[in-house]
């Protein structure tokens, strides 16, 4: 579980940020939270909601840069070429200083915390470490590396690995030290790119007539032919929320000359009859489109326990919705391996449903973003409705017209 992201110098956001998903002993005692075998209590549920180009995005996309740079970097950037090139990174847009962008992650795994510390410029890595604690509570240093700018060279820690005498050759000054050694299967480096790689992130505008959603339709698809498990709880939960769906079937078919291609239907019943008769998923709802989407990613982090990430989970979906794919988090029914969920939304109603310690808000001042955490302002109750003062503009964040 992610236990605090802290970033800055990174899209709209030029001071520091951090968003902590720990809370002590003044949260509610419910199935919210989860303990681990530290005593750390750790939230599932953490929203982002703010005005539009607030930096919520951005606030989000600080977890999916990092699990591209710690899986993927070294395979997927060629030797000279900028970290800024990629979609996930690029510093504060308003004011290129060229000041180093700054990271920090903290996670759990395996009855362990986790440390990853970054600081990058586009062209290289300024600082990178790893660190390590377990019942102990002291943190053990893993691998670092620090540019040294007299000598144009690292100062490497690489002890506590098992690496080859060579591997200084080769990690680039672009890409990080887990992903470099990933490629050479180091089981240190492995462990901790898988748990970046499990991260289930969705950035995809998606809406009835984007190409994006029709490609995505076959790619779910494909999984959920291969996963039929997951697929009878999709089917389940698309029922139950009443679009007039009463069973899912994916089919498969091979063109000639042609690999397989998966294709959804959904079948509805005849009006004053029995009778059931399959429709499309292509001509079904934008928003029914992208439930059948999104549900995929919720359904394998809640049977997997990791942690899914959703920019806009309400985007066209009924409002009424977005409370039940929360609820799914909170149940130790639908959840008894401590899946989180890290989104954004517009439909701020949502806030009736969480804590204090569960909300954070987004604004822009100058073209400049910040955050906090609504449990940060002095003076807010838990027996406030967040909703209503929220709307009222008295925790900030609101649109000014």
């Amino acid at each position: 579980m992610i236990h605090k992201i802290s970033f800055k110098n990174f899209f709209s956001f030029k001071e520091e940020v951090s968003i902590n998903f720990l809370v002590d002993g003044n949260a509610p005692d419910t199935d919210s939270y989860s303990t681990d075998k530290l005593g750390n209590k750790i939230s599932k549920i953490m929203t982002v909601v703010g005005a539009n180009a607030s930096g919520k995005t951005s606030l989000l996309r600080s977890v999916e840069f990092l699990k591209w740079f710690v899986t993927d970097s070294f395979s997927d950037l060629a030797p000279e070429e900028k970290i800024i090139n990629h979609e996930n990174f690029d510093q504060f847009i308003f004011c290129k200083d060229h000041n180093p962008s700054n990271f920090d992650l903290t996670f759990g795994l395996s009855d362990e915390v986790y440390r990853y510390k970054l600081e990058l410029l586009p062209e290289r890595v300024l600082n990178e470490i790893l660190e390590v604690k377990g019942k102990t509570n002291r943190w053990n240093l893993i691998f670092s590396r620090k540019y040294n700018n007299e000598s144009n060279s690292y100062e490497n820690d690489f002890s506590k690995l098992d690496l080859p005498s060579d591997f200084n050759k080769l990690v680039r000054v672009n890409s990080s030290v887990l992903s470099a050694a990933k490629q050479i299967n180091n089981p240190d480096a492995v462990k901790i790119t898988e748990y970046f790689s499990k991260i289930q992130t969705s950035f995809d505008n998606i809406d009835a007539s984007n190409g994006n959603c029709f490609r995505a339709l076959f790619d779910v698809s494909k999984f959920y032919y291969e996963n039929p498990v997951i697929l009878k709880k999709v089917e389940k939960m698309l029922c139950r929320f009443d679009l007039g769906i009463s069973k899912l079937s994916i089919e498969e078919y091979e063109p000639t000359d042609s690999k397989k291609i998966y294709v959804p239907n959904a079948y509805h019943k005849v009006a004053n009859s029995d009778i059931e008769k399959p429709l499309i998923m292509h001509n079904e709802s934008g928003g029914t489109r992208n439930l059948f989407i999104l549900l995929k990613d919720i359904f394998t982090a809640l049977e997997t326990g990791n942690t899914v990430i959703f920019d806009e989970l309400d985007n066209n979906l009924h409002p009424l919705m977005v409370p039940e794919i929360v609820s799914l988090f909170n149940s130790k029914k639908h959840n008894p391996n401590n899946a989180q969920l890290f989104f954004s939304t517009h439909n701020v109603q949502i806030l009736s449903e969480l804590d204090k310690q569960q909300i954070i808000i987004t604004e822009k001042e100058g073209n400049t973003s910040q955050a906090w955490r609504l449990d940060d302002i002095e003076g807010v109750r838990v027996d406030e409705n967040y909703y209503a003062k929220y709307l009222a503009g008295a925790y900030g964040g609101i649109p000014r017209f």
